[in-house]
């Protein structure tokens, strides 16, 4: 059994900030910082793909919940 959580329009605006704000965390960590460390290729490969995954995931939750 589901239940739908029933938000108010400024909880949602207030999460989807908040999501946002783990999205641009998730690319400034995960996406520029292996950039300028010293990494071996599989790993900043590895690190690239999920930090993007993860920022591309977090950018479309935010974005959903606003539209909503």
């Amino acid at each position: 059994m589901t239940r739908k959580l029933k938000l108010s329009k400024g909880q949602k605006e207030r999460l989807s900030e908040i999501f946002g704000n783990v999205a641009v965390a998730w690319f400034s960590a995960g996406v520029i910082t292996p950039l300028f460390i010293p990494l071996g290729t599989v790993d900043l490969t590895l690190a690239l793909v999920i930090s993007f995954t993860m920022t591309v995931s977090f950018t479309t939750l935010s974005l959903t919940l606003i539209e909503g």
